[in-house]
């Protein structure tokens, strides 16, 4: 057989001439695929199966984004280490090594077959290669049949200037909660998702083909905003409360860049929504634009999805025994705020358990041992905490809730509801809507010796009055929040951004 430096080789033939190399030799034969792999799609896999086969250990060489920059003149979708990250969940390859250096790759593992697809002239593989390097280190290039159809670079400009910041330098917010914040959008915007490995996780369940950057779970911010530049990115999406990290660091960038801040849900505490928007209007600086429509009245995406999916805002009570739903904000240790899990209230609510059944639905990031210490003490059982809120259980006979996002998303049922007011008159802004004179009219407010009572007296009642109420405050809850924000944010990318902060609207 002559060697002319390289093989092409169909797949009916791999276990002839292979075969017989890997009986005759006397040492593993390994194999290396050196690529991009952006977009890790079908053709990929076709050519890591076929390569696999032919050689003992396969070892798999990620190019580095710098080096794609480089040679190809654009930048990849997915970032080296998210691009690695999915070639090892393939579960193909013996090794994955983010690299560009060829000769050390071979050296290292003792390579001694190198695959490629045949969409490459084989001449000038080779000339890119090195014929040096190749001889010194006796290597065999082998092409191995193109799969049709397939073709990341097209893949790759589809993908829009679009960032979503799910990574968190803590890890419980780097997963449902504010994955939730920002799914339903991602599905109509695209784009790349910013995240650490438990949000890769997540990203990967719902959009297997998204473009990740992944960053490692001990960089901060300031660290991940590299990758914002490296992107070329023109707004970036993130939750409320990722915000007050990321407001600084982006205020420094070199490119114009819109940030967006978003909640499912809304913060109904007095003070928090105008507080909020007031605080983050002076960090809009530089290139930076920010748009805050955390609280917009028009702006509620929490029950798009619910309503979506045939919800309804109808909640018949049970028959038989009342169930309670509770439905407080952060944890046990907030007696200073009187929320509802407070010690304060623990003993009223432990008197009102012996009328009813207490399901206690928690605030996703309080620590689930506090919380259950706290609901037995106070005869209550727990939903469990998936990162969603559970205002939609049905057949509640009535709500308890302190002043939250939920409180008010609990007032589009007319299930009669309670308020656990633990905050000063003083405390609520005049601006806030509806004001607490108006919230007062329409939601009872007991203390903690009238709690039951008060409670039990509205079982059996409906209140429609609540749904007003509510909608004063969270704008039209009609399952298009989700569109209008989608629309917004193509508006961002067809305008410039940075030119001009328009203060948040407190509303």
């Amino acid at each position: 057989m002559t060697n002319h430096g390289h093989i092409a080789v169909p797949p009916e033939s791999r276990r002839g001439w292979f075969g017989f190399a890997r009986r005759v030799r006397s040492r593993p034969v390994v194999g290396l695929t050196l690529g991009v792999f952006d977009f890790c799609h079908e053709g990929h896999l076709n050519l890591l199966r076929r390569a696999a086969g032919m050689c003992d250990r396969l070892v798999v060489g990620v190019h580095t984004d710098e080096e794609v920059r480089r040679y190809k003149g654009v930048q990849p979708a997915n970032s080296e280490l998210e691009r690695a990250a999915a070639i090892r969940a393939l579960g193909i390859a013996h090794a994955v090594v983010v690299s560009s250096d060829r000769a050390r790759l071979c050296r290292d593992h003792g390579v001694k077959l190198v695959f490629h697809g045949d969409d490459w002239d084989p001449a000038a593989y080779r000339r890119r290669w090195g014929e040096e390097l190749i001889a010194r280190l006796g290597l065999q290039l082998v092409l191995l049949p193109h799969t049709p159809g397939i073709d990341s670079t097209r893949l790759r400009a589809a993908v829009p200037d679009v960032g979503w910041w799910l990574y968190s330098s803590r890890p419980d917010w780097s997963r449902t909660h504010i994955f939730d914040h920002l799914r339903d959008l991602y599905a109509q915007i695209g784009g790349v998702w910013f995240v650490g490995e438990g949000g890769r996780e997540l990203v990967r369940r719902h959009f297997p083909d998204a473009p990740c950057a992944l960053l490692r779970e001990d960089q901060e911010a300031a660290a991940a905003a590299a990758s914002i530049a490296h992107y070329g990115l023109d707004v970036i999406v993130t939750a409320h409360f990722n915000f007050d990290a990321m407001a600084p660091v982006l205020r420094d960038s070199p490119r114009p860049i819109a940030l967006v801040a978003l909640s499912h849900g809304r913060s109904g505490k007095p003070g928090t929504s105008a507080d909020a928007a007031r605080r983050r209007a002076p960090l809009a600086a530089g290139n930076l634009t920010v748009h805050d429509w955390s609280f917009a009245p028009d702006a509620y995406l929490h029950c798009d999805g619910f309503l979506r999916d045939g919800g309804s805002f109808t909640n018949p009570p049970p028959a038989g025994r009342p169930r309670i739903l509770l439905l407080p904000t952060w944890g046990p240790r907030a007696e200073p705020r009187g929320l509802l899990m407070s010690r304060r209230w623990r003993e009223a609510l432990r008197r009102l358990s012996r009328d009813a059944d207490l399901v206690l639905a928690p605030h996703p990031l309080s620590p689930s041992r506090d919380v259950l210490r706290w609901a037995r003490a106070a005869g209550a059982r727990v939903l469990p905490a998936d990162g969603r809120s559970f205002v939609h259980v049905a057949q509640a006979s009535a709500v308890i809730g302190d002043l939250s996002g939920v409180f008010w998303e609990a007032l589009l049922f007319d299930t009669p509801a309670v308020l656990v007011r633990g905050v000063a008159d003083a405390a609520w802004p005049p601006e806030l809507r509806p004001s607490l004179a108006e919230t007062l009219a329409v939601v009872p407010a007991p203390g903690p010796r009238e709690l039951a009572d008060t409670v039990l007296a509205l079982l059996g009642e409906r209140r429609p009055r609540q749904r007003a109420l509510a909608e004063a405050r969270l704008g039209a809850v009609d399952g298009l929040a989700t569109r209008r924000i989608a629309i917004r944010i193509r508006e961002l990318q067809d305008q410039p951004s940075g030119e001009g902060n328009p203060a948040p609207d407190p509303a």
